[in-house]
């Protein structure tokens, strides 16, 4: 099975959509009869290499000229997709098209049709219901919300995967399949937990700097708990890049909490697992999510979770079983817990943290998840 993958960022942008991109693509070449290229954006401008070969069957092509995350480019990038794609299949025929949320759909959806092969397409966190509580009402909002409609509802494809149940129950064009995330439990395990030298009680966050995430609230949560913070020798460290990071510190700053908060960047590989392992509170306080990789790393990490109710969430945690719930945007609610966390011992944290582990290990591996989502595509192109 010939499978051309889309993805629209890739680094120096990297989330959750990316990783899982990744992962599924790995496993369907290691595990399955697939043969995957997964066509990228080339966003890093120290990149000289335009094929990266990852395994025999599993190569990532960064499709195009250079690009910048700009509207325009990526306007321009989806024509250069196209006939990459229509290229690359004169020499070797596409069996299927295979498009990650959100705008790669569209030419995924043209593809098909030019080539007359089906069409997959994956949501992993639809935002829809967000995005006015995000940018408000205006045009950008409006559009946004329309944009993302069209392509996640109102296009029709040949299968669509949702990692979040509560999007199959609205309203939409296709019948969406649920397919959870996975991550990758040995990986974890083979890298040492690191000694937190300061003895501090480490809160981490780690993803993009975007409204979505919700840090604002987050700050605002831990100015109104500085003092117990600081009693309880507390830093929060924000691990990630995004539009959003100078304002995120002006905020910190000018509320005098450049003491408690870090901002230590983006982290990939070791260097992420080891900010979650010298970590002993994982916290997500995001106004929609679809099912969280972070959360799965985290508890992969052995660490207890606090994170809203969106998405999958209050679907996959045992509230003070594995982690905790509030309420998106609810900054009463998470000084709460705040507060109740930093109130139970270190023992029984751990043991908090290990449950999530267990879970996480049992339910939640990659080969587990790609033997399920190959079962359906293989009957697509069956049917």
């Amino acid at each position: 099975m010939k499978i051309a993958m889309i993805i629209e960022a890739w680094t120096p942008i990297w989330g959750g959509g990316q990783a899982v991109a990744f992962e599924l693509s790995k496993k369907l070449t290691e595990n399955h009869p697939c043969n995957v290229d997964l066509f990228v954006m080339d966003l890093d401008k120290n990149r000289n290499l335009k094929t990266e070969q990852i395994s025999k069957n599993f190569q990532i092509i960064y499709t195009g000229s250079k690009k910048r995350w700009t509207i325009t480019d990526r306007i321009f990038w989806i024509f250069e997709l196209i006939l990459e794609i229509l290229k690359k299949n004169k020499k070797e025929k596409y069996d299927l098209i295979y498009a990650h949320a959100n705008l790669p759909g569209l030419p995924a959806k043209l593809i098909s049709f030019l080539l007359k092969i089906p069409v997959v397409y994956q949501v992993h966190g639809s935002g829809i219901d967000s995005i006015t509580t995000m940018y408000g009402t205006t045009w950008k909002s409006k559009f946004l919300k329309f944009f993302e409609s069209f392509l996640q509802k109102w296009i029709k494809y040949d299968l669509e995967f949702t990692v979040d149940k509560k999007f199959i129950e609205s309203k939409n064009i296709n019948t969406p399949i649920f397919i959870p995330n996975g991550v990758d439990v040995n990986r974890f395990d083979s890298i040492s937990k690191s000694q937190n030298f300061e003895k501090k009680f480490k809160i981490l966050f780690v993803g993009r700097l975007h409204p979505q995430k919700g840090l604002n609230v987050l700050i605002d949560t831990v100015n109104q708990i500085q003092t117990i913070l600081r009693n309880k020798n507390c830093k929060v460290t924000i691990v990630g890049g995004g539009y959003e990071k100078d304002e995120l510190l002006n905020k910190v700053n000018s509320k005098g909490l450049d003491d408690i908060f870090e901002f230590v960047g983006k982290k990939y590989g070791n260097e992420l697992v080891l900010e979650y392992k010298s970590s002993n509170l994982f916290v997500l306080p995001s106004y929609y999510e679809g099912f969280p990789l972070v959360i799965l790393e985290a508890w992969a990490s052995k660490l207890p979770v606090l994170v809203t109710s969106v998405g999958e969430n209050p679907e996959i945690i045992d509230e003070n079983i594995d982690g905790w719930l509030v309420d998106p945007g609810n900054t009463e609610e998470l000084i709460k817990k705040f507060k109740l966390i930093l109130s139970i011992n270190t023992e029984e944290l751990e043991k908090i943290g290990y449950a999530g582990y267990s879970k996480v290990k049992k339910n939640y591996s990659w080969d587990a998840i790609s033997e399920k989502l190959y079962e359906k595509i293989s009957e697509i192109l069956k049917s």
